[in-house]
């Protein structure tokens, strides 16, 4: 590989550390259309390029006084602050500009996946990991395998930057414990795979400290995620260069049946290694 190519890689798989390593708060403006209405005290906007922090996406704001989008429907164009700090961000003054047209050309929806549940066998598919190498259904099986869905490029603190502090800080305890280093396993899929491809999530693992014995990255084919992310309920969708995502973890069994599951960013790292160390007597 070239050096200006791996300097690239590193770059980019070293963006998750931009929230972790910068100490003070930043605020940007942010410009962008409203796609879906206040929720649970958020927002979904498609905004625009934010220069030097993120790439034009759709994505769920929290709102700093959700007072202030109750009365932002979807198709208002919006200005507003965002505010970014080491573990938080927030959507704040909100100004809008006027009204947007929905989009032409978007993504149609995919056939139907069954949602899978707690019991059910994960769904086959046929992946590569960080190295290039073929990864499957199969290599779940006889081991506990924690498993979510990230992105390379997100750098929002509570979505991937989020999702990958977490699973270092299980690896950790892992790694320090020897019956769960025989039988655990950590896995990352990506969402984005047209982007990620096994260079891009190689450099990203070594950005976050992942040691692949433990921990593997995985990414395929547009299909072969489409048919996870919605059996896992994970919703992502591209529409140019926007991509909208929501989190999912879960726990798969020795058998690769599904043990438990974890929506959002709530799950806390005792709650995880608990049910590993149950998963791991069973």
């Amino acid at each position: 590989m070239h050096l200006r190519s791996f300097l690239f890689l590193a770059s980019t798989a070293a963006a998750v550390f931009t929230i972790s390593l910068g100490a003070a708060e930043r605020v940007f403006d942010v410009t962008g259309v409203v796609r879906a209405p206040l929720k649970n005290g958020r927002v979904v906007i498609s905004h625009e390029d934010i220069p030097g922090f993120m790439p034009a996406m759709t994505m769920g704001f929290t709102l700093s006084n959700p007072t202030e989008a109750v009365t932002l429907v979807v198709g208002d164009k919006v200005k507003f602050h965002f505010r970014v700090s080491e573990t938080a961000s927030s959507a704040a003054d909100f100004v809008v500009l006027g009204r947007v047209d929905a989009p032409d050309g978007a993504t149609p929806p995919v056939k139907s996946i069954p949602r899978v549940r707690e019991g059910d066998p994960v769904p086959s598919f046929s992946l590569l990991d960080q190295d290039g190498r073929a990864f499957t259904t199969a290599q779940l099986s006889g081991r506990v395998t924690v498993l979510t869905f990230i992105f390379s490029r997100c750098p929002v603190p509570e979505y991937c930057p989020a999702m990958a502090l977490r699973f270092s800080a299980l690896q950790k305890v892992i790694r320090a414990d020897p019956r769960l280093a025989r039988s655990a396993h950590l896995l990352s899929i990506t969402i984005d795979p047209e982007f990620d491809r096994p260079e891009i999530l190689k450099a990203y693992g070594a950005a976050v400290g992942a040691d692949p014995a433990y921990w593997q990255f995985a990414t395929g084919e547009k299909a072969e995620v489409n048919t996870l992310t919605q059996a896992f309920s994970v919703f992502a969708q591209r529409n140019g260069v926007t991509l909208d995502h929501t989190l999912c973890t879960a726990l798969i069994g020795r058998d690769g049946r599904v043990i438990e599951l974890w929506r959002g960013n709530g799950w806390k790292i005792d709650e995880v290694i608990a049910a590993l160390n149950r998963a791991a007597t069973e």
